[in-house]
């Protein structure tokens, strides 16, 4: 019985996200087959084409995505499998890549730019620095209210610790945590099993 309604819940899931990925695959996004999109979702749409999912990505409620209308090279793409709880953040001026079979939790922020700030600048109407690439890899962790700033690069099977401001790149299988994230410790690759994310 509880299969069953789990099956009844997954199909109705699948519908309700059919609408409201509509109008952004209308507008022109990449989504690949079995992605779940949460309610209140902000599309970059009219940037959208620019925006890729692979399949079965899951995205919470409330998310942001940002593509600057005037640059359409700014490029956003979620590798398949990968899930983003709700209240995201992800904004590009350049390029965020997204691996495969990741956890991003609740409240994450992903950003590839900033404002332009000085003496006498409003950052409110002085616009956005130029970005740099964000990459994450392949089955990572990221935990709650993370922020993971301009040009950090994130090898695969990384964990970041909840609350965590990445300023810097580390590599495969780190362990960061902190504001600035520091590495706490490398998790042993043979530790990990076949196919399985940290």
């Amino acid at each position: 019985m509880v299969n069953f309604l789990r099956r009844i819940l997954g199909a109705w899931n699948g519908l309700v996200s059919f609408f409201r990925l509509l109008l952004p695959r209308c507008l022109g996004l990449r989504a690949g087959g079995g992605v779940r999109a949460g309610a209140g979702i902000e599309w970059p749409l009219g940037n959208v084409r620019n925006l890729e999912l692979g399949d079965r990505v899951s995205l919470g409620r409330r998310g942001w995505f940002y593509l600057p209308l005037d640059n359409r090279q700014a490029k956003i793409r979620i590798g398949s499998g990968t899930s983003v709880g709700n209240d995201f953040v992800i904004t590009a001026n350049q390029a965020i890549q997204i691996g495969v079979g990741c956890l991003l939790s609740y409240r994450v922020t992903v950003m590839d730019h900033s404002h332009v700030t000085g003496p006498g600048l409003s950052p409110v109407t002085s616009g956005l620095t130029p970005g740099r690439p964000v990459v994450i890899g392949d089955q990572c962790f990221i935990g709650c209210n993370v922020v993971i700033m301009p040009g950090v690069t994130l090898g695969a099977n990384s964990v970041v610790g909840a609350n965590s401001v990445v300023t810097k790149s580390f590599g495969a299988g780190s362990v960061i945590a902190g504001a600035p994230a520091r590495l706490l410790r490398r998790i042993n690759p043979s530790s990990v099993p076949s196919g399985a994310a940290t």
